[in-house]
């Protein structure tokens, strides 16, 4: 813990007040907020952007390209934030993806071979900079304990909100017939973001510990190996994001699918808006009403939050008319956003200290793949059986999500059952 902390009772407190009234938070909000641009954004335009030089297929192509770049690097770069490298990753990483879009750009607009389009996308993706690593790793050693189930919140809440806000702002850019310059403009929002969370003291100072940290263990008489981090229970937790994730994107790409083939595309957006501030309005009051882990052990807590949501995503196929769909994808945003806050609370338990940011990047890695899946199973759905099964088999995901979180909480509480004999 470090001088972060100072502050007497206040810091005692919980809740968005103080943790926004802490030392060094708002500028760190500030920043991350601004590298999260592209969230929201970049994905939609992409496929409009390439969709209208390339069509549909390579589209999609591309698409996957930029989430596969992103998923394979995060966790390499996540090691880089633990080794100590944290600003210096932000800084290069920021100001290359940025050269990547408009590389990118350039290339679509020249008619390059598809091929280059998709390694084009994939170097965009690969090249994102780690900010949940860098942030999510923060908290735990700046905060009191009491605000950094608080932190992981609040972060959860502004990737809710920069997924409302960002269909908004890419509308923008494709109404005034300018889809490459939204794609810039995000990019460089994620540059800037990248730059000044780079410079920021407890961004610096962490990463010199973690610098100093690496280098005691190499220099050491008897260097000790790093300690594992893929264990079994952090798998399961990992499988537990992608089956959460795998049905959100899978409505997220039925539901505009649907109302398309409707005629009414305007009302997809409006039912996933719908979705996005329900998730939003959910991680506000999980925030307020969390059990206590004293009352209920956080990694229980995962299971009984995953059997709420798979139990509300069973709604989905009864909701009859646009107005039943919005409530449905309210009530499922305002279910799934324990599920999203408990990952972290868990993970930055189970990972050791010299792991954490990677330990995120591997969230952030299954949330990605996840959502593709999800979205690429939609899309095969709808074209081999039809709407109504598409709309019905996506409870799977849910189950699944439900049935690796109980198996999770089983296998951690066994873990913590054999130290303490």
């Amino acid at each position: 813990m470090n001088e972060s902390k100072a502050g007497g009772a206040a810091m005692r407190e919980t809740g968005y007040r103080a943790f926004l009234s802490t030392r060094h938070v708002p500028g760190i909000v500030v920043s991350m907020t601004l590298a999260r641009l592209p969230m929201g954004v970049v994905t939609l335009i992409l496929v409009l952007f390439v969709s209208m030089h390339y069509g549909a297929a390579v589209s999609g192509i591309a698409t996957a390209a930029f989430t596969a770049g992103m998923a394979c690097f995060g966790p390499v770069f996540g090691r880089l934030v633990d080794r100590g490298h944290g600003p210096a990753a932000l800084r290069t990483l920021g100001v290359a993806e940025l050269v990547s879009i408009v590389c990118l750009v350039g290339a679509v607009e020249a008619g390059v071979h598809p091929a280059l389009v998709a390694a084009c996308s994939f170097a965009a993706g690969a090249l994102t900079p780690p900010i949940a690593g860098v942030t999510r790793s923060l908290w735990p050693v700046m905060l009191d304990i009491g605000l950094v189930s608080t932190a992981y919140n609040f972060e959860v809440l502004v990737v809710d909100l920069l997924y409302v806000m960002g269909p908004l702002l890419a509308g923008v850019f494709i109404a005034f017939g300018a889809p490459e310059w939204g794609l810039i403009a995000a990019t460089a929002g994620c540059t800037a973001g990248s730059l000044a969370l780079a410079s920021l003291e407890p961004v610096k100072s962490h990463a010199l510990r973690n610098r100093k940290r690496t280098l005691t263990r190499k220099e050491s008489a008897a260097p000790l190996p790093r300690p594992a981090l893929l264990t079994v229970a952090v798998a399961l937790v990992l499988l537990t994001c992608l089956g959460k994730m795998c049905y959100s994107g899978w409505m997220e790409a039925l539901i505009p699918l649907f109302y398309s083939d409707q005629g009414a595309a305007i009302l997809g957006s409006a039912a996933i808006s719908a979705w996005s501030i329900g998730a939003a309005a959910g991680v506000v009051l999980f925030n307020r009403l969390q059990p206590s882990p004293r009352t209920l052990a956080v990694h229980k807590q995962l299971p009984v939050f995953a059997a709420v949501f798979f139990a509300v995503t069973l709604m989905t196929p009864m909701a009859d008319g646009f107005g039943a769909m919005c409530l449905v994808m309210f009530a499922i945003g305002m279910a799934g956003a324990p599920c999203d806050n408990l990952y972290y609370q868990i993970s930055g338990t189970l990972a050791p200290e010299e792991r954490q940011a990677e330990m995120f990047s591997w969230l952030n890695t299954a949330t990605s793949v996840g959502v593709s899946a999800g979205a690429f199973f939609a899309g095969l759905a709808v074209e081999e059986a039809g709407f109504q099964a598409a709309f019905s088999l996506p409870v799977l995901c849910s189950l699944a999500a439900f049935v690796f979180a109980a198996t999770a909480a089983v296998r951690i509480a066994a873990t913590k059952k054999a130290r303490r004999a």
